[in-house]
């Protein structure tokens, strides 16, 4: 049986202009960073949630990456 935990990706990256490593440097450190204790990175989904507004507001979905790791339970 495999067990799966999901992990909150940056919501957004502001790098310099012709710096986009540093943002798949950021995925790579989170990546590094909880693939630990037998855990394996397995993939990245994308959430939508909609959250309700407040009085007579329209909800508005918003996007949301989870970082999906795996270990034997």
């Amino acid at each position: 049986m495999k067990q799966y935990k999901a992990v909150a990706g940056p919501k957004n990256i502001n790098v310099g202009k012709g710096d986009t490593q540093s943002a798949f440097n950021t995925f790579a450190e989170i990546i590094n960073r909880e693939a630990t204790g037998e855990w394996e990175y397995h993939s990245m989904e994308t959430i939508t949630v909609t959250e309700k507004p407040g009085c007579m507001q329209q909800p508005i979905p918003k996007n949301y990456y989870m970082l999906i790791f795996v270990r034997e339970a």
